[in-house]
């Protein structure tokens, strides 16, 4: 159980930069000038670009200076740059530095950020310029800020929730190891689709967070096997550090009760209600836990 409590705060906090699990705004690319392919990653803070073979391409920062480089199966930073400082893509210095081999580059981009204060269903544009064989071009796109969500109605869930298990325990004390058992396979689970379904997006490098879905699984497995192979008493109280572990996994990803876009495989309602069933179920198992063995005695 140790292990177990030690995997799962790594794992939460293995969410690419953030942890960025929801934002206010959704981005958009337009489509791209002739040579390149674009991606916006990192719950929309980080922009991928990958260049066709034999292109040149030179990306310019915020003071229209040269900042990356395509260009010969490589790719190189411009340690002069003021945005390529400021971004920590290279130290500050002189010359060229090689970031990466090949032909694709992520890197974290502020004139994707939309304005502070942006009104709900606004629209903007944001643009990149760039250097493709030495013609002028830009990369650019739309930001729209799109409305929060009510997380009253997720309240009120998550409370008729709980009281429907308060009133079950009360009501059949004899079945209340059952019932922590089942709370707890229930948040571990919501748990376990809900780091996968956030692994698969908020990559920083556009791919997938193996760390964060291996550690989900390592735990996932682990509780498994606890539970398989202890019984009574000893089961109980593993169900319920498990229900605890699942809703602890979560805590990182409650904005997406507080945002309108959520970076996840899931839709958005999916994940909201995969967060809530960890949250809520792994609460109410490590609780009902704790008075899982009180039940009345009948005295002959």
């Amino acid at each position: 159980m140790v292990l177990l409590a030690l995997l799962v705060p790594a794992n939460a906090a293995a969410h690419g930069r953030g942890p960025i699990v929801a934002l206010d705004d959704r981005l958009k690319i337009d489509r791209p000038a002739a040579g390149i392919a674009v991606r916006v990653l990192d719950g929309d803070r980080s922009l991928r670009v990958s260049v066709e073979p034999g292109r040149s391409v030179v990306v310019r920062g915020y003071l229209d200076e040269p900042m990356i480089r395509f260009a010969g199966g490589a790719v190189e930073a411009n340690r002069a740059s003021p945005t390529a400082s400021a971004d920590r893509i290279v130290s500050a210095g002189s010359g060229w530095q090689r970031v990466a081999t090949g032909r694709s580059f992520a890197w974290h981009d502020h004139r994707l950020a939309p304005p502070a204060g942006s009104p709900v269903g606004s629209a903007g544009r944001w643009s990149v310029p760039v250097t493709i064989d030495g013609r002028r071009a830009a990369i650019t796109g739309t930001f729209v800020r799109v409305r929060r969500p009510s997380i009253l109605p997720w309240l009120l869930g998550a409370a008729g929730v709980a009281a429907a298990v308060a009133a079950l325990a009360a009501r059949r004390p004899q079945s209340r190891a059952t019932l922590v058992l089942v709370l707890a396979v229930v948040a571990g689970s919501a748990a376990l689709l809900a780091i996968a379904a956030f692994s698969v997006r908020d990559a920083p490098t556009g791919g997938i967070e193996w760390f964060q879905l291996g550690g989900g699984a390592v735990v996932a497995a682990a509780g498994a096997t606890i539970l398989a192979r202890t019984s009574g008493s000893r089961r109980t109280a593993a169900a319920g550090v498990i229900g605890a572990l699942a809703a602890a996994a979560m805590l990182s990803s409650l904005p997406v009760f507080r945002h309108g876009v959520v970076i996840s495989a899931l839709p958005a309602a999916l994940a909201r209600l995969a967060c809530a069933a960890a949250v809520v179920g792994g609460v109410c198992a490590a609780a009902l836990s704790l008075v899982a063995d009180r039940s009345p005695r009948v005295v002959r």
